[in-house]
């Protein structure tokens, strides 16, 4: 009777686990897929020969920002609406702004960050910014937009 137990509980268990990584390998694959094709798209565009990386953001609109070094050996960062069908995108050069680096210390200079859930470059109407995600020291969500160029603050939601 015990190996029965036994046999069940490793079963069950083996079951879960199998069901579980199914449910999230299927879920990631739509997000992995539209990485893909915004790399593809920035390279075909030929404003990045070497992507590195690719991050969606969403704002007013969705982009995938796209990491990488153009022809030059230039670090670049190109925005790509998967909905346009355009030969050329937004970009721009990573040395020509604030790193994401120095936005999370111009915002922890002025808020208590508690935990850093994120960084993304991203592009809204004003332009290229920084949207920093944490949670302060009350656990509550907030977001800080920090614009590229100049690092000043843009917009503040805090206290979700």
């Amino acid at each position: 009777m015990l190996n029965w137990i036994k046999f069940f509980s490793v079963f069950f268990l083996a079951l879960t686990s199998v069901i579980v990584v199914t449910i999230f390998t299927s879920a990631y694959k739509p997000i992995a897929s539209v990485k893909t094709s915004a790399i593809e798209k920035a390279i075909q565009s030929e404003q990045i020969a070497e992507a590195e990386y690719a991050q969606p953001y969403n704002g007013i609109q969705t982009f995938v920002t796209v990491f990488g070094l153009d022809s030059k050996g230039e670090q670049k960062a190109v925005f790509i609406d998967e909905n346009k069908k355009e030969a050329s995108f937004e970009e721009v050069k990573l040395t020509d702004g604030i790193s994401s680096d120095v936005a999370i210390e111009m915002v922890s200079k002025e808020l208590d960050i508690k935990k850093l859930l994120h960084v993304k470059l991203g592009l809204e109407e004003v332009g290229p910014v920084w949207e920093v995600a944490f949670k302060n020291e009350n656990d509550k969500l907030s977001y800080v937009y920090v614009l590229f160029e100049d690092g000043q603050w843009w917009k503040r939601i805090l206290n979700l």
